[in-house]
Formats: C-alpha cells, sequence, structure tokens
C-alpha cells in the first residue's frame, strides 16, 4: 500500500491527480497533453495542432508534473507491472494502466471521502451560532455531536457566530418545512398577514428562502396568488397540521430559480419590469465595497472609478427588477450611491430620502410632496 494517501489536499494539484487516474482508469494511453487539456477544458490535441502553444509554458504545468509522477508510484506500489508507457519521451510520452483491478486506490478515495464528511461534520458542529439552532438540533437530536454542541457553547468554547441573530419567531418550524417539502407533503396552518385578521391556508411547501435574517416559505396556495405564495413564517400561528388525501403539486423545475433570478430578496411588485439600474458610486472606497458584494448577480462594472468630466466616481449597472428590498439595499449605503436610472426608481428613492428629512424638520413642503 502507498505510504501517502496521493488524493488528499486540496488545490491545483490534487485536481490534477483526480483527472490523472480517472483516464488511467479508462485502458487507454493518456498524455501530460490530455490531462491538461481536460483541466482548461480544451479539445483533445489541442497543444498537438497549435503551434504557438505550449504545454511546459502553462501555468501549473509544474503540479502537474508532480501529480502524474505520485499516480504513477501510487499505482506501481499496489498493481506492480500495472503501468506501462509508449517508449516515447517528452511531450508524447503516454502511460497506460494494465493491472487487474478496475479501481486499484479505490480505499484511498474512500478514505478521503470519509475524512470530508468528518470535517463537514466538524463544521457543523461549529456552526450553530450560524444555522438556527433549532433546526440544528432537530436533525442532530440525541446525537452525541449535539451533546457535545452544546457543552462546547456553555463553556464558551464556540468560535463560530453569525451577525444575525436566528432567535426568530417560528425558527422551529424550518425542518418542519423542509421534510414537507422532501416527502411532497401538504399541510394546513393559520397565517396572519401583518395588520391583518389570521385566516387558514391549505398550503403544498415548495422552497424554502433566508432573506435578511427572516425565513420565507414559498408554494401553492388555496388562495391568490395560487402559485409562489409567500408565507413569512413568523407569520404562522398555532399548529402546522398534514393534510392528507389530498395530491401534492409540487413545482416545476426550475421554477424558483428563475422566479428569484432578476430580484432581490422575494418580492415581485406589481407593473414590474427587468430593466437596466446604473448606480453610481461617489467614493472609491465604496466603489471596491459594491464590486465585492454586489447587490445582484446580474452586476456589472460599467465605469471604473476615476476622475470623469472633472467629478470623481464610478458606476456599476444591474440588470433586475425593481421592489423594495433593491431599494432598502441602496439606502442602506447612504449617500456613497446615486442611482441615475431607471427614473421611476430614481424618483422613488428621492422621494424616500426627502420623507426621512421631514421626520427631522417636522414639516413637509408640499412643493417637495408634488414633485414626486
Amino acid at each position: 500500500m502507498t505510504t501517502k494517501n496521493i488524493f488528499a489536499g486540496v488545490g491545483v494539484r490534487t485536481t490534477f491527480v483526480n483527472i490523472f487516474y480517472d483516464e488511467l482508469m479508462k485502458r487507454e494511453f493518456v498524455t501530460l497533453a490530455d490531462i491538461m487539456c481536460i483541466k482548461r477544458r480544451l479539445p483533445k490535441g489541442f497543444y498537438d495542432n497549435n503551434p504557438k502553444a505550449t504545454l511546459s509554458k502553462e501555468m501549473f504545468y509544474g503540479d502537474l508534473k508532480k501529480a502524474s509522477s505520485e499516480v504513477v508510484r501510487a499505482l506501481e506500489q499496489v498493481s506492480p507491472g500495472g503501468i506501462e508507457d509508449n517508449g516515447k519521451t517528452g511531450k508524447g510520452k503516454a502511460f497506460k494502466y494494465i493491472g487487474k483491478s478496475d479501481d486499484p486506490l479505490a480505499a484511498e478515495r474512500q478514505a478521503i471521502e470519509q475524512k470530508r464528511i468528518e470535517d463537514y461534520v466538524a463544521f457543523c458542529k461549529a456552526s450553530a451560532g450560524i444555522l438556527p439552532y433549532s433546526w440544528f438540533s432537530s436533525y442532530f437530536e440525541n446525537t452525541q455531536l449535539l451533546l457535545d454542541t452544546n457543552r462546547e457553547a456553555e463553556s464558551g468554547a464556540s468560535h463560530i457566530r453569525s451577525s444575525l441573530e436566528q432567535n426568530l419567531t417560528n425558527i422551529d418550524l424550518l425542518p418542519v418545512f423542509n421534510k414537507a417539502i422532501t416527502d411532497r407533503q401538504v399541510l394546513q396552518f393559520s397565517y396572519q398577514p401583518f395588520g391583518q385578521d389570521a385566516f387558514e391556508l391549505i398550503f403544498h411547501p415548495q422552497f424554502l428562502k433566508e432573506y435578511n435574517g427572516r425565513w420565507f416559505v414559498f408554494g401553492d396556495a388555496d388562495r391568490e396568488p395560487y402559485q409562489a405564495y409567500n408565507v413569512p413564517l413568523d407569520r404562522i400561528v398555532g399548529e402546522v397540521c398534514e393534510v392528507n388525501g389530498m395530491e401534492y403539486i409540487p413545482a416545476p423545475k426550475g421554477f424558483y430559480q428563475e422566479y428569484f433570478n432578476n430580484i432581490v430578496g422575494v418580492t415581485h411588485e406589481k407593473d414590474a419590469k427587468v430593466e437596466e439600474v446604473v448606480i453610481r458610486t461617489k467614493t472609491e472606497y465604496q466603489h471596491g465595497l459594491l464590486l465585492t458584494k454586489p447587490l445582484h448577480h446580474s452586476q456589472k462594472e460599467t465605469i471604473p472609478f476615476g476622475e470623469h468630466d472633472g467629478q470623481w466616481y464610478g458606476e456599476v449597472t444591474l440588470t433586475i427588477e425593481p421592489n423594495r428590498e433593491l431599494r432598502g439595499r441602496i439606502l442602506m449605503y447612504g449617500e456613497n450611491l446615486e442611482v441615475m436610472q431607471p427614473l421611476r426608481l430614481r424618483e422613488q428613492i428621492k422621494y424616500i430620502l426627502k420623507c426621512q428629512i421631514v421626520q427631522y424638520d417636522g414639516h413637509f413642503d408640499e412643493k417637495i410632496e408634488n414633485s414626486i
């Protein structure tokens, strides 16, 4: 057996090890150029067909050579005579696996997978400060892991914490809805929207989403909107009960990925449409912060921060459906962001800011109100 597990570790070398091993297990000749092509997603024979492409000058070529040597050496230890080469030297040299076993290093790979599972469990244990405690305790109930986690928390030994408090109303319902989605189970409960009376809801839970420290469950309901009905967990009152004998309505494949694709948060506003939102940054720090913490996945830098026509600024553009969550994120950055377009969003932000000024000034200028 090998003295070192070649699959251990992370990074480029480990990637090359896995690719090279997988290719050898096909029992065909494979070259280092073949491995680099797979890694870079290039067509096979790229380095032979492109005179300007030199394998030895590629970044990570040294890692590739080291990884290939490790794989060949490991296979020769567990399967003597199981590796042959084509007799060539240089870039044309190729290796082929001819051993008896179809997966001679299966135990080594399995050991790595087991180690990853153990590392994940250790992370879950440390993450009780990030995951809602009721969610964590539900899945690890009556386990030594939960007992150890509780003891570490009591002794102050925990070392991971979220900035958002997860001691939210009904946070213990997260595992309930997650299981219902997995089991395709229809539920019934009382839902009380803000400022309204509670009512009974027959609900087909399909998707869970957290935004800004608040959890929402989406699904089909027995009232409008029937599809993608949105229920904040903290607005559920009383017991959540299973409804037996009713066929569960699943979400169409990819529905929620598309549903959330063009918005920030969870809200689709009436008559809103996807459009380009241009935001100007007023400081270099703010510009850099917005690049590292984008408002939306569609965000692109359209003007790098610098001096433009005598002013210092930068701009980013989002292709998005404006909603209240987007307005909230923009306002959170204060005076360092300015919405340039669309005009409707710019006017909405302006109105909110003027209303805030009124709160401090104590009066509302009719000219301001009529201008919006």
